[in-house]
């Protein structure tokens, strides 16, 4: 049987089986076998998805990153919102044109990756020692090039992969990156399997941050998936492989099948959509850390688009019963087919299931009200209404998310539903922050 072999961005699937069993199983659940590459060349370029022929599927593993139409691609020389980076603010050593050789400052060593355009070496800064990955792409392909211009214009914020510097010579592109030596969040959720609801929002919550960043940066992923998510050696992640992103303006739509099949969203299919993409796909990772097995399936590509176009998804009953109402409910705002209503990065990342898992207990938030209340000198007086109201329905929604996770037991619940002495019931709906706090 073949596996998937350790690989770093975009790099071919190895024909050697290097996991043991059970955990190429679990890889074969959470990795889509099917390339949209072949299926494209079935397809007018930019087209509407027409109706499909049969075809023989076995050779169709996954081989890399999947490339698209040209014409798919948002043109990076249109004014707009994202074009913050300009030449000037472009650090040095990541600009193209420099007469440099890469020789003259690294080592290359033993390659750890090889993908469609290019492959990924180890590489050691001859100055400090430090060790570096190596991206070594081939000229002549437009999505060779927009992938550096990308790169340049991302690097910089924690969630992505930095880049720290580029040398090109006639033949090729060196993009010198930070390594991330623990490998892809695809190895992890095969080695772990189903994640606690707190570790799911914590990867979701970094996943979010780094695409926020991308958005607002005009840049859309397109192709977000574990395989390129990659995990630094403190745990840290770090979101790779730009090879399918691309520029975009706003209100512009985007055309042309790009992504992975399993992850890919219904509106790809039909050839025009934004950046809500990358918010489907990481719904489809999010549902695959929850309960370890991707929601779109089929035995040909034809069958898994039909399943992503129409297939009902319900989260009840069965496995998810296990998994919290918050969870269930952030999972379908993602995962919706009306783009109009699916959450943006900053909506997941407000989502009261995100701030449960990943940000300060009630304890620090209580503290962090009374020093607020308190204040320092007279200033402290003036307290913004709007904000306080805010962050008490921000508290409001963690504590339900919380008591929505109490079991009662039967005993229990029939003494608390049957109290021996009639409940004063107070009908005041000014729910705050301190009365809720007092009735706990």
């Amino acid at each position: 049987m073949e596996c998937a072999g350790k690989k770093r961005k975009g790099v071919d699937v190895s024909e050697e089986c290097c996991k043991d069993s059970e955990e190429q199983t679990q890889l074969e659940i959470l990795w889509s076998h099917f390339s949209l590459e072949d299926f494209s060349r079935r397809k007018k370029k930019c087209k509407e998805v027409v109706g499909s022929k049969a075809v023989d599927f076995s050779r169709n593993l996954v081989n890399g990153a999947v490339t698209a139409p040209a014409c798919g691609a948002a043109s990076s020389e249109l004014p707009g919102r994202g074009l913050k980076r300009k030449i000037g603010c472009i650090d040095a050593a990541t600009r193209l044109g420099r007469k440099k050789k890469i020789d003259q400052d690294y080592e290359l060593a033993n390659t750890i990756g090889k993908g469609k355009f290019g492959s990924v070496v180890l590489c050691r800064s001859k100055a400090t020692g430090e060790e570096y990955a190596c991206k070594i792409l081939q000229k002549g392909e437009e999505i060779v090039h927009r992938e550096v211009e990308i790169m340049q214009h991302l690097s910089g914020h924690p969630g992505v992969v930095t880049l720290k510097a580029v040398y090109e010579d006639s033949e090729s592109f060196h993009l010198v990156m930070e390594l991330c030596s623990n490998g892809r969040l695809l190895d992890q959720m095969a080695r772990e399997g189903v994640y606690s609801e707190r570790k799911a929002a914590n990867i979701i919550k970094e996943l979010m941050l780094a695409v926020r960043y991308c958005h607002e940066m005009g840049v859309v992923h397109r192709d977000i998936k574990p395989e390129n998510i990659l995990l630094t050696s403190s745990g840290q992640m770090k979101l790779a492989d730009f090879g399918l992103a691309v520029r975009i303006l706003d209100g512009q739509s985007l055309t042309g099948i790009v992504g992975s099949p399993a992850y890919v969203a219904p509106e790809v299919l039909v050839g025009n959509y934004s950046q809500k993409v990358d918010i489907w796909s990481a719904g489809v990772l999010l549902h695959a850390l929850l309960v370890g097995f991707l929601p779109f399936k089929g035995d040909s590509l034809e069958t898994v688009f039909d399943a992503i176009k129409k297939e009902k998804l319900d989260f009840t009953g069965g496995i998810w019963d296990s998994v919290s109402q918050s969870a269930r409910d952030l999972l379908s705002k993602m995962l919706t087919r009306t783009t109009s209503t699916r959450f943006t990065a900053t909506e997941v990342l407000k989502h009261p299931w995100i701030s449960f898992y990943t940000e300060a207990t009630l304890k620090t938030h209580s503290l962090g009200s009374k020093k607020k209340n308190l204040g320092f000198g007279c200033c402290s007086e003036v307290v913004d209404r709007d904000d306080e109201e805010e962050e008490d329905g921000g508290l409001v929604d963690v504590l339900a998310v919380a008591i929505s996770r109490v079991r009662i037991s039967e005993p229990k619940r029939s003494r608390i539903c049957s109290p021996s002495r009639t409940v004063q019931s107070d009908c005041s709906s000014n729910l705050t922050t301190s009365n809720l706090c007092t009735a706990f």
